[in-house]
């Protein structure tokens, strides 16, 4: 049985695991509230299914950081990828995104989840670079 100790690692990763699963709740939440184009929300559910990863390499990382820390450049990448296409939505597929946000039309919702995921993300990648950098002094 191996005993608790008191890691910093341990501490950024409940708070990762924390952010991942609320990330993961509220785009479920917001593809269910949104249907876009009057789909039913099951088959958009299927795009967010794959970010059930990220919570659960945190978790993992929660409870074993040592054993588990092979996985954050992946982790990286994902969240990179992410970031990247958030960026790429917002600039390329609606150039009246800014007027939209100040507007208040429906497209607000779905602005406003890209424009809080993005800093999100990014402290996500920042925490997971200093867990592995942690994780190897163990």
């Amino acid at each position: 049985m191996e005993t608790f100790r008191p890691y910093p690692w341990r501490f950024c990763g409940a708070v990762l695991c924390l952010y991942e699963i609320v990330r993961l709740v509220f785009l479920m939440g917001a593809f269910i509230q949104l249907q876009i184009g009057g789909l039913m929300p099951f088959p958009l559910l299927a795009l967010i299914t794959p970010g059930a990863l990220f919570f659960l390499m945190s978790l993992f990382w929660l409870l074993d950081m040592p054993r588990y820390r092979v996985f954050g450049p992946l982790f990286l990448v994902g969240k990179g990828l992410g970031v990247i296409t958030a960026l790429l939505w917002i600039f390329f597929t609606d150039n009246y995104m800014i007027r939209e946000l100040l507007l208040g039309t429906e497209r607000f919702f779905a602005s406003g989840i890209v424009l809080l995921l993005i800093p999100g993300d990014m402290f996500s990648a920042w925490l997971v670079l200093k867990m592995m950098r942690w994780g190897m002094e163990v």
